[in-house]
């Protein structure tokens, strides 16, 4: 009685590589993009976040706080370029600039260097109230940007924060 061999035979082993070489191939940039698409995500929750944060301590300090962009996160950057990082602070001349015995609440760090966030204004302001001194329109997107992957955050006056998916410009 002949007993036959219960493993692969070599041809069949190659095809099995070959059709998973394949499959990978097509589902590897599909992934990349997913991951990509989940970190501009995040980026931008963490931005918002922070726009949330100021509101919600200007209402809890009664006073006005002042979101800015950063270079040192220790000081106002003066620029329409938030990619460098960003602070919060207790602004209580109500001026947008960190100066006198204001402190600095919190800041955050750079985004991650393939992305740019850029914005109308150079501060965000927040009265008591929880009201924006004024309306700021921000765009984050990715370096390369195809499509639909790019978002816009807005800032009504009356402190409310949007995020849209737009088109890359």
């Amino acid at each position: 009685m002949k007993h036959r061999s219960a493993g692969f035979t070599l041809i069949e082993l190659i095809t099995t590589v070959t059709v998973v070489g394949v499959l990978l191939s097509l589902a590897i940039p599909s992934f990349r993009e997913t991951i990509d698409n989940n970190r501009l995500v995040g980026a931008n929750n963490d931005f918002v976040s922070a726009l949330n944060y100021a509101r919600s301590e200007a209402l809890k300090r009664s006073n006005a706080v002042t979101l800015c962009s950063s270079t040192d996160g220790a000081s106002c950057a003066a620029s329409t370029t938030w990619s460098t990082g960003w602070i919060a602070f207790g602004d209580t001349n109500a001026n947008g600039s960190l100066d006198g015995a204001e402190t600095v609440i919190q800041a955050w760090p750079a985004t991650e260097t393939n992305f740019a966030l850029t914005s109308n204004r150079d501060f965000v302001r927040y009265a008591s109230t929880g009201v924006s001194s004024a309306a700021a329109t921000f765009g984050l997107l990715k370096t390369g940007c195809t499509g639909n992957h790019a978002r816009q955050i807005t800032i009504t006056v009356t402190g409310r924060i949007r995020t849209a998916v737009v088109a890359c410009p």
